[in-house]
């Protein structure tokens, strides 16, 4: 019997647990379709987070852009360890079209975990003043509780929305908080004082105005006390391991901001901040552009063909994954300083400039090795493996951070970060040949490399200026010459794709 409002757990090929919600039992139609219905969340969100950053550093001094910095990492953090568990269970068994008895058990037991998760996330606000060394004043406290605790519950509710196919609510949540809270707290920092506390209290009124309108709409339990006791032992049971390694990512993208701060205070966290969150957003941004759809396809392939193909499947997913990634990386990289240059304020610009193409090299290094690198051990069902790779990548880059720091400053932090980033990968990318002769796509490696360098060569000859028309101009020359360099790398694959682009034409006319 399944458990109230769930689904029964679908095996995938012999005996794999790992085909997630729906996805199984779509055709790709419907796959690419609701890859579109969701991609106004998965594009304008990140695309905000991005303007922001670098909006921030014209109103924020150092201090205070390292001081927001801290405050939202911990609030990923608190999400991680006190609610990511069950967002996890809720995505993987969750099902709205269950009986109404079924469906309101599982919103109970829902209402009391996000009770509880919020009261243990105003814990760990409160107790911030005295692990983090920044200047705290009570209105800066009480923001940063209101937002985490909104936040979390933004972050869940998004995970429902998305798991009950209801792309309107998830693209609110996903959608209001960036989109609105930009402007909002720009109107709070010249209303009230360019302050960390004012850019808070800006997204807290934003993404309080998306809970209203998408909590209205997905529902909430009304009795707390009528919990499942059997649903939070099977949550805890699924979730506490992928917690486990979401944890350890956060220490490998986070890990950094809080070590800089205990050595060098708040206002290097706040100068390091901008290029290492540009880099590692962008890189992560490109990465999920195409790894949504590719996992799920793998399982489709085993479950129908057998593990061959779902293995061909995921080389064919890390062949596009690097198409996208290494143009993305190199292409950022190659027109950094005259972007920094036009967009970032100045007291940001020799810092950012510095570590940002290392911030970029280590969040493409990270998004390869979690997108596509790691997939062959949840493949085989193997889920304790990424665990391990996930040690690896945090050790390895707090090691690095430390040594960096010491021996170099905050640009031999990056590097030491980009470093520990590159570890994690090479390990996860070893173990994965050593124990099922998985391992790279040398063929498409050699013809991307050689791509992605016609497009750095294309883009330096052309040598744009810091100047919008300029940038615009040396990213369409980029992007021109990229397509044309892997046109003729993949003869066949782009004689394939003119004529099916002949037959479409054809049939329309």
């Amino acid at each position: 019997m399944p458990r109230p409002g769930m689904r029964h757990p679908v095996r995938a090929g012999h005996g794999g647990a790992f085909r997630i919600g729906a996805l199984g039992h779509v055709t790709t139609r419907m796959l690419y379709r609701q890859t579109l219905l969701y991609l106004p969340a998965q594009v304008i969100g990140p695309v905000f987070t991005l303007i922001a950053m670098v909006a921030w550093t014209h109103v924020l001094p150092p201090a205070e852009m390292g001081a927001f910095a801290l405050l939202t990492a911990t609030q990923e953090l608190l999400f991680l360890i006190t609610l990511s568990w069950f967002s996890l269970y809720t995505t993987r068994y969750y099902d709205s079209k269950a009986t109404d008895d079924s469906s309101r058990t599982f919103l109970d037991t829902e209402l009391a975990v996000l009770i509880v998760c919020s009261i243990v996330s105003l814990a760990g606000v409160a107790l911030m003043p005295l692990l983090v060394n920044m200047t705290w004043s009570p209105a800066l406290l009480a923001l940063a509780a209101i937002y985490t605790v909104g936040r979390n519950i933004s972050m869940h509710l998004s995970d429902r929305a998305r798991t009950d196919q209801d792309a309107f609510s998830y693209t609110v949540l996903q959608v209001f908080w960036p989109v609105l809270g930009l402007p909002l707290g720009w109107l709070a920092v010249k209303a009230f004082g360019a302050t960390a506390a004012m850019v808070l209290l800006g997204y807290t009124v934003a993404q309080t105005l998306g809970l209203l309108i998408a909590g209205w709409r997905l529902g909430f339990g009304r009795n707390p006390w009528r919990l499942s006791r059997e649903m939070l032992q099977a949550a805890v049971k699924y979730g506490l391991p992928l917690l486990i390694g979401g944890s350890l990512v956060w220490v490998a993208n986070n890990g950094l901001r809080f070590v800089i701060d205990f050595f060098r205070g708040t206002e290097a966290v706040g100068l390091v901040t901008v290029g290492w969150g540009l880099g590692i957003r962008a890189a992560g941004f490109a990465g999920m552009m195409v790894a949504v759809a590719g996992f799920p396809l793998a399982l489709r392939r085993l479950r129908d063909e057998g593990m061959a193909s779902g293995e061909a499947q995921l080389m064919r997913n890390g062949a596009l994954l690097l198409a996208t990634l290494a143009p993305a990386t190199v292409g950022l990289w190659s027109i950094s300083g005259p972007l920094i240059e036009l967009t970032v304020a100045p007291d940001y610009r020799e810092l950012t400039q510095a570590v940002l193409p290392m911030a970029v090299v280590a969040g493409a290094f990270r998004n390869y090795r979690q997108h596509f690198a790691q997939h062959i051990f949840l493949l085989h069902e193997k889920p304790e493996v990424p665990v391990y790779n996930d040690i690896w990548d945090a050790a390895g880059t707090m090691l690095g951070v430390l040594i960096g720091l010491w021996a170099g400053g905050l640009p031999g932090a990056v590097a030491g970060a980009m470093a520990g980033a590159a570890i994690g990968l090479a390990s996860t990318v070893y173990r994965s040949w050593r124990d099922y002769g998985f391992g790279l796509p040398m063929a498409d490696l050699i013809r991307v490399t050689v791509a992605t360098l016609v497009m750095l060569i294309s883009v330096k000859i052309y040598g744009p200026a810091p100047a919008v028309l300029s940038l615009t101009g040396a990213i369409l020359l980029g992007g021109i010459v990229y397509a044309a360099a892997l046109a003729i790398a993949y003869p066949e694959m782009t004689r394939r794709a003119i004529r099916d682009v002949n037959i479409r034409m054809s049939l329309l006319g």
